[in-house]
């Protein structure tokens, strides 16, 4: 990563700016403070960190955005079909092929991707444990697989159709297939679509465990796809759902409503 940012430093005259934070919020107010003198703004970070950029550049329609994985989950990367030496990353930088892409808007917030049940409760163990890459992640798995066997019952509709009224381990909803890793938990998903595509895995865990396993040899998963522009889920029981945004947990509610937001901002990738 510190490669290929010196690599876009020169080869791009960029300036640098540093900031150390785990905190959204500071770190949006730290980029609105200095993205206004910029056409392009490459982010060095995780998804999370491009996931603040996404909100920032959201109202400012000159701001073209770039993006050096330098996170675990790095789930934009595989949608942007980013390389991983530094030199083909900087190359698609300079190349500067950038493409609208749509976003989720949930609870004032603008995302990729978003989670809720079991995976939020997953991301939130890892990000209060530190955040430690792989060891992290294996251990807020294993922490979390008792929640696997406390299902709440849920009812989902889209555009106003119920499509899922019942028990559940995770809800999926985007505007890309992929999560962490390069795990393809939503195929069919797509950036320019102008629609959100949404799956309801109901579990139980071991039926879980088999879509897992498919998620990570790139099969269609058996849950069904629901295309649709506004998704509502709510809790039919006296349960709060924790709702994970790019791998960043935004907060638990018993009810939640995710929308399209069309062509929000645009994203240099790797497109053809």
């Amino acid at each position: 990563m510190r490669r290929t940012v010196e690599l876009v430093r020169r080869d791009l005259g960029a300036d640098l700016h540093v900031v150390a934070t785990r905190d959204a919020s500071v770190l949006r107010a730290w980029l609105e403070q200095r993205v206004d003198d910029y056409a392009t703004a490459v982010i060095a970070g995780g998804d999370g960190s491009l996931s603040v950029a996404y909100n920032v550049a959201a109202s400012r329609p000159h701001l073209t955005l770039g993006y050096i994985p330098a996170g675990f989950g790095n789930a934009a990367a595989h949608l942007l079909h980013l390389p991983k030496d530094p030199q083909g990353l900087v190359d698609v930088m300079v190349r500067g092929d950038a493409r609208a892409v749509d976003l989720v808007a949930v609870d004032g917030r603008l995302a990729l991707f978003v989670g809720a049940g079991w995976d939020a409760r997953v991301a939130g163990r890892y990000a209060d444990a530190g955040a430690r890459r792989l060891p992290g992640w294996a251990a807020a798995v294993a922490r979390s697989v008792p929640d696997l066997w406390r299902r709440p019952w849920i009812e989902v509709s889209a555009d106003g159709w119920t499509v899922h009224r019942g028990r559940f381990e995770m809800l999926v909803v985007g505007t890309t297939p992929f999560y962490g890793r390069g795990l393809k938990v939503n195929p069919g998903a797509r950036p320019d679509a102008g629609r959100l595509s949404m799956r309801v895995y109901p579990g139980p865990a071991p039926r879980l465990a088999i879509e897992a396993a498919r998620w990570a040899m790139g099969a269609k998963p058996n849950a069904t796809r629901v295309d649709a522009a506004r998704i509502e889920l709510r809790s039919l029981g006296d349960v709060s759902i924790p709702v994970q945004a790019d791998g960043d947990v935004i907060g638990s509610a018993p009810t939640w409503t995710f929308e399209i937001r069309p062509s929000a901002v645009r994203l240099i990738g790797r497109w053809s």
